[in-house]
């Protein structure tokens, strides 16, 4: 169940900010109450409308126990329909992404929908009389922001579009529109409680330490810092590493000075990407268990300027391995019974906007607020 202690460690501001206790990251109450006040009650990202271009196109998954179908009607509009079917609840789509020719037909006795859910046939229903309007699939609220896709399961009491409001802003400088092409993403599952997984993810911090080789060479912790945020949504930003020639520098001229950073984009509960001139990077993290996540991983760009190439891939794979054996080398740490985390430092001040989210969601309590560095003159100065 939920403790004091967890509400009083999450709600704490920077200056007294600690570790959570090791146990909400290993009990099974406490990842219940999370799936239902968070994960059934908020704006849970799902995937990129670029993912799903075309007419038919689908992506499928579960989400808090739901089972769920993203779907692009044959009017262009993107629906969160239910993926179980009214008869007797038998998932319609296969999990992952894939493409409706005509209807969705029910493997089990192949009722069939129509891409926004209505009921069209059911064979051999004999005298029995199935009032089709009575036997739709129900549909989900939707929200799209930046070509993020969200999903909330319950009755949003804040739109999308104010929970976020904002965060185009400080993301206006690299023109986030372009960006019209979606690489295939990846799927893994972590042996990790999915605060960890988000935890690590959304702070640089630990880059010097677990990415010597990776990410520290072109995006080192020392030139990271805080841009703006809140519980809702945090924004960190570094400068990256130029290893271009001179010659290509000259050749692409003068450029925004924001080009030569990238702009970290933490978007509880699941959501972090990483922005930069080029494309935007992310990932997902999904809960399946307390001490499980799925982690489903890619990007975005403007087509015709691939960002995957196999040198590319390499990186994003080695660094992803390198996150997902600290978080399980984390997640086996949790198991103490008498250890504790310490002081949080300033660089985790995204942690503590994470925590906060956490807090106001799972006990009602109000954050600090948004804040703004006011030394950050990179992307303020595009707002």
């Amino acid at each position: 169940m939920l403790t004091d202690n967890y509400r009083i460690t999450a709600s704490a501001s920077l200056e007294n900010a600690i570790s959570l206790p090791f146990s909400v990251y290993r009990d099974q109450d406490v990842y219940t109450q999370e799936m239902e006040r968070i994960f059934r009650n908020d704006w849970v990202f799902v995937c990129f409308e670029q993912e799903i271009p075309d007419v038919g196109n689908y992506f499928a998954l579960e989400l808090a126990g739901e089972s769920i179908a993203i779907i692009r009607g044959n009017d262009g509009h993107i629906r969160a329909l239910s993926n179980n079917c009214r008869h007797r609840g038998t998932p319609l789509l296969d999990e992952g992404f894939g493409s409706i020719e005509k209807l969705i037909v029910c493997p089990y006795h192949a009722w069939a929908y129509d891409d926004k859910g209505a009921l069209k046939g059911a064979p051999f229903s004999g005298t029995v009389k199935i009032e089709k309007e009575e036997h739709c699939l129900p549909e989900f609220l939707l929200g799209i922001h930046l070509g993020m896709v969200f999903v909330h399961l319950g009755d949003a009491v804040t739109p999308l579009e104010s929970r976020l409001s904002g965060l185009a802003e400080f993301a206006a400088v690299f023109q986030p529109e372009r960006f019209d092409s979606a690489s295939e993403s990846t799927r893994e599952i972590w042996q990790a409680n999915w605060k960890l997984a988000m935890e690590n993810a959304m702070e640089s911090y630990h880059l010097f330490k677990v990415h010597t080789k990776t990410l520290e060479t072109v995006t080192p912790t020392k030139q990271s810092y805080y841009v703006a945020g809140s519980a809702e949504w945090t924004l960190t930003g570094g400068k990256m590493i130029d290893n271009s020639s001179a010659f290509s520098k000259w050749f692409r001229g003068d450029y925004p000075e924001a080009y030569e950073h990238y702009l970290l984009v933490s978007l509880p509960p699941n959501f972090v990407g990483i922005m930069t001139y080029d494309s935007f990077g992310w990932l997902s993290v999904n809960p399946t268990s307390f001490d499980q996540c799925e982690i489903r991983a890619g990007a975005i760009f403007s087509g015709g300027h691939g960002v995957e190439d196999s040198t590319a891939k390499e990186f994003t794979q080695a660094f992803f391995e390198e996150d997902k054996w600290i978080c399980e080398r984390v997640q086996r740490g949790m198991r103490s019974q008498n250890g504790s985390g310490g002081k949080l430092v300033e660089m985790e001040r995204v942690v503590v906007d994470f925590h906060q989210y956490l807090a106001s969601r799972l006990f009602g309590e109000v954050g600090d607020g948004f804040f703004e560095n006011p030394d950050d003159t990179v992307f303020k100065n595009y707002n």
